[in-house]
């Protein structure tokens, strides 16, 4: 196993790759070609759009094949946020990713430095070297949130003016009733016009 630093890099096995970030955090992968942008918002894996081509998001585990990737993708980077949006990371555990290979064989480990205010860190970038695959430790901390860094893609993103509270059928009251006084947009969220719901809760 490779203990990673931000800049390192190390060839990859061939076959499907598990990554895993325990604790508070969600996941999320975005899959460009060498122009490190999108090519359609169905590149953007996350809790609400959990699966592309090649790439699948269950949790906290992301598993990515490269070789089953849409064509042109030559790039798989790999981000972390608060699984409470809005909340810095700095106030969370130390994320550390984990990256193993066919047969649960370790590939290897990456430990940022610790993030202090930012609420997202892009920890890896999975990405064609000639006919082979590597990967490359990042550790780079946005302060704008994962809307921040969809936008920074090229994914079309919409900030969630939804109050935090949210109003709820069958609780008292009407879906479409007004948000109850002092309630305010929850930060952080964001959505995908023609992605509907907040699917942290799915498989």
């Amino acid at each position: 196993m490779s203990e990673l630093v931000p800049g390192g890099n190390l060839p990859l096995p061939g076959g499907t790759l598990t990554l895993r970030v325990p604790g508070p955090f969600d996941v999320s992968a975005l899959v460009t070609d060498d122009s490190g942008k999108v090519r359609g918002d169905g590149d953007f894996v996350f809790y609400n759009q959990r699966t592309a081509p090649g790439i699948r998001l269950a949790g906290a585990e992301l598993t990515v094949d490269p070789a089953a990737l849409r064509a042109g993708a030559s790039r798989v980077t790999v981000a972390i946020s608060p699984a409470d949006p809005g909340t810095p990371l700095g106030q969370l555990p130390a994320p550390s990713l984990h990256v193993t290979g066919p047969g649960g064989h370790v590939v290897a480990r990456f430990t940022p430095p610790r993030p202090q205010r930012e609420t997202v860190l892009l920890l890896a970038e999975i990405y064609r070297r000639g006919p082979a695959w590597k990967l490359r430790a990042l550790g780079q901390g946005y302060a704008d949130g994962l809307a921040g860094v969809a936008r920074d893609f090229g994914v079309d993103v919409v900030e969630d003016t939804t109050p935090a509270s949210g109003a709820v059928a069958g609780a008292g009251g009407s879906a479409d009733a007004p948000p109850r006084s002092g309630t305010a947009p929850e930060p952080g969220r964001f959505r995908i016009p023609g992605i509907a719901g907040d699917g942290r809760d799915g498989g």
